[in-house]
């Protein structure tokens, strides 16, 4: 007997989930996606389509059932709440038959017991269906941060501090592209394929290869299933990092024999690759103050046979004695507000409030106070986020410059690729846009301990 599952039901119970109980985007989906595994792959897709677009989108999405309804947003309750979102999703931005929607929408309310809600859910969005074209957003002229944060469903706190840090033109091209879905970025595990032998076993597998953009062991992948699931996966032939994180290695630009400290690893991409670069030979100290994310990463290490890397619980804040010197170079790839991350995990928009970067602020501080010690003479520190906030990117550089007088910025220009634009690469720092350079929003600074 086939096992009936309705991907709108999944979808809508995930939104629930991450909305209402505060869940992350990524386990949620993963959770509910592997206890469904007989779901076939399109499903799978619909699911996750209707799941991350509606959080992309869920201030536009949420205008409009406001527009409609006589039950305001926060007195819906939140299983017909979510089952409004992924429909009005579906309407606007998917191409799903408009009738189809909507009675698929009134069966789940049925099905949860709420069948005497059934005719309001009905109502709303048949309504949202006459009314499509007629609902409009605020004038963009007159309210420019307004008609910013419902079209393209970022929060008003952040949207004037980006306007604070750029101009307009600049972070409403930034806006549109978080919500344009990302492909999945993997870095070829070079200790035992090339890049070519991997392209060609990805292809096989009927999944759409690209190659990166800037550098030659990256590729970009479109049409995948669960990576998980492949065998090259399980063979250790890649791992997935972005190009941003790629980047922040290249600047490290470790070489084979050295020891060097990761001193916030975890998940570990940016130690694999540096292993791969020293051709697995040398030392890495891993550190991370979570213990599981240290087994994780360990496990990451075996699968794509690094023997290099050694792991610590350690909390970056805290002085370790024994590391006093002890490295050719250290990378802190610090705890941050993440909002570079926007376009691959869609609900930070909806979590922050911007409340919490001070606390962030002194937290970086006391990380890269204690890195600094950890240094050997003429050694190199890089310090990266996967933000876009000058307090904890450029604020932060000079901060260390003042109190770290035997630390000075070096020109990052020769380890990053030509196609890559900047105009501060010779200062010593870069900052990477999604919608300039196609990767994660990220800062990267490379400062040199002076003899």
């Amino acid at each position: 007997m086939t096992i009936q599952i309705n991907p709108r039901e999944i979808a809508t119970q995930a939104l629930v989930e991450i909305l209402k109980e505060g869940k992350y985007n990524t386990i949620v989906l993963r959770k509910l996606l592997r206890q469904n595994g007989a779901m076939p792959q399109k499903d799978r897709a619909f699911v996750t389509e209707i799941v991350n677009g509606s959080l992309r989108n869920l201030y536009y999405i949420d205008f409009v059932i406001d527009s409609v309804s006589t039950v305001k947003i926060q007195k819906i309750k939140p299983y017909l709440l979510a089952v409004l979102r992924t429909a009005v999703y579906q309407i606007y931005f998917m191409n799903v038959p408009e009738n189809a929607v909507c009675d698929e929408a009134v069966k789940l309310a049925k099905k949860r017991g709420l069948g005497s809600l059934a005719g309001f859910v009905n109502g709303v969005l048949r309504n949202i269906i006459r009314q499509k074209e007629s609902i409009v957003l605020p004038e963009e002229k007159q309210c420019p941060v307004e008609y910013i944060s419902l079209k393209y469903s970022h929060p008003v706190w952040l949207l004037k501090m980006w306007l604070h840090q750029y101009d307009y033109d600049f972070v409403k091209q930034l806006c549109k592209y978080n919500n344009i879905s990302p492909d999945v970025t993997v870095v070829v595990n070079t200790l035992c394929n090339t890049t070519e032998q991997l392209k060609k076993e990805l292809e096989q597998k009927g999944i759409l290869v690209k190659q990166g953009n800037y550098y030659k062991n990256v590729l970009h992948l479109s049409k995948t299933a669960d990576m998980r699931k492949l065998e090259a996966f399980y063979e250790g032939k890649f791992h997935v990092q972005d190009e941003s994180s790629v980047t922040a290695v290249e600047v490290l630009s470790p070489q084979s024999g050295e020891k060097i400290l990761d001193i916030c690893a975890a998940p570990g991409g940016k130690s694999f690759l540096m292993a791969e670069k020293m051709n697995n030979k040398g030392q890495i100290y891993c550190c991370d103050i979570y213990e599981n994310k240290l087994e994780l990463l360990k496990e990451g290490a075996e699968r794509l046979g690094i023997t290099i890397i050694t792991t610590k619980q350690q909390d970056g804040s805290v002085f370790e004695q024994s590391y006093k010197e002890a490295f050719d170079r250290v990378l802190v790839d610090a705890p941050c507000s993440g909002l570079g991350l926007i376009r691959k995990k869609p609900d930070i928009r909806l979590k922050k409030n911007g409340n919490d970067i001070d606390s962030i602020l002194l937290l970086q501080k006391d990380i890269l106070k204690q890195s600094a010690k950890y240094v050997k003479k003429n050694g190199i520190l890089v310090y990266s986020t996967c933000t876009l906030c000058k307090k904890e990117n450029e604020k932060n550089v000079e901060w260390f410059l003042q109190q770290h007088k035997n630390f000075e910025l070096e020109d990052i220009s020769p380890f990053l690729s030509s196609k890559m634009e900047t105009e501060t690469a010779k200062k010593g720092y870069i900052s990477l846009y999604p919608h300039i350079h196609h990767t994660d929003g990220f800062f990267i600074a490379r400062f040199r301990r002076k003899e």
